[in-house]
């Protein structure tokens, strides 16, 4: 595929976007090349226009007021970033305002020309429809042959369906990543989850070994493993947020042309993968407030809610 076939994608599929409407490329110094592609393919549209920020710290760190004034006037943002805006007040007061956020942090030229941009959008919408129907219940239960082995509360919790589009005003998303996710009760998950996927950091990354994580109470106790359990645990140290140890999501995904790459909306949308996010959860129906919101993705789980089985080793049972 082309860069062309991409922005074509992200402009018609992904955000339904017409000629006379209001479109604005937020964007900074690391994704310069990425806005830049965006730009040159969408002449066409009159009413563009492009901010341009300095790189944020974190995914979920606050854009400057001048640009999250600008989004709160825009029908269509295309978040082109480093670290992710969904998470910040400034993308919520824009949706409230009506504005469609397409989420492309951590983009790269290589997701703009293979991988999960190419995906069957619509049919694998259907298929998250299907599992966020019975996404619901009392208690969930993940296991895994690497070691996981996790229980937490998803009681009044309601699946989030992420479809990779945003064709409503007001709506979200974050393309290729197309998942369902629940937030788990605060405080309730406790056990072992072990990281064998990735962790879609600048440090981290796709995962050489396995970092185990030790739950209690909802929130991390004990990180362990060899060089990367150590990077993680700097990771945390350096953001100085106590939020950012207490799970706050758990996502499923469905993205069947997405691979691990260590780009965050492809990694969390693999097939066959769940993540758990850590910190920030308001968008999942949660209480935890934080500027920060890390995600992990491991591989092969199996996933029950009251004993009924929805996932064994990675393959969904709903169909």
């Amino acid at each position: 595929m082309t860069n062309k076939n991409a922005v074509q994608v992200l402009l018609t599929t992904c955000a339904g976007a017409k000629k006379n409407e209001a479109i604005l490329f937020v964007t900074d110094d690391t994704s310069r090349e990425i806005s830049e592609i965006m730009w040159d393919n969408t002449r066409d549209f009159s009413n563009r226009s492009i901010a341009m920020m300095s790189d944020r710290r974190m995914h979920g760190d606050e854009p400057p007021a001048a640009v999250a004034a600008a989004m709160a006037n825009a029908d269509i943002i295309f978040g082109i970033t480093k670290f992710s805006m969904f998470h910040t007040e400034a993308r919520r007061n824009a949706v409230k305002n009506g504005a469609r956020f397409v989420n492309m942090a951590d983009y790269s030229t290589d997701m703009m020309e293979d991988g999960g941009l190419f995906v069957d959008f619509i049919a694998q919408g259907k298929l998250l429809d299907r599992l966020s129907d019975v996404l619901e219940g009392n208690t969930a239960h993940i296991t895994s042959e690497a070691g996981t082995d996790i229980s937490f509360s998803v009681e009044g919790r309601k699946a989030i369906r992420q479809y990779g589009r945003s064709l409503k005003p007001g709506s979200s998303s974050s393309p290729p990543d197309i998942e369902t996710a629940l937030g788990p009760v605060e405080g309730t998950a406790s056990g072992v989850v072990v990281i064998d996927g990735s962790i879609p950091h600048p440090r981290l990354g796709v995962l050489k070994g396995k970092i185990k994580l030790i739950l209690k109470d909802g929130r991390i106790v004990s990180i362990e493993g060899e060089e990367e359990a150590e990077i993680l645990e700097k990771v945390f140290r350096d953001m100085n947020d106590d939020a950012v140890y207490v799970l706050g999501e758990m996502g499923i995904g469905l993205n069947n042309k997405s691979r691990l790459c260590n780009r965050m909306l492809e990694d969390e949308g693999v097939m066959g993968t769940i993540h758990f996010g850590f910190g920030s959860n308001i968008t999942f129906g949660g209480t935890i407030e934080s500027n920060n919101h890390l995600d992990m993705v491991f591989k092969d789980p199996t996933l029950s809610i009251d004993g009924k089985t929805l996932m064994v080793k990675g393959q969904l049972t709903v169909d």
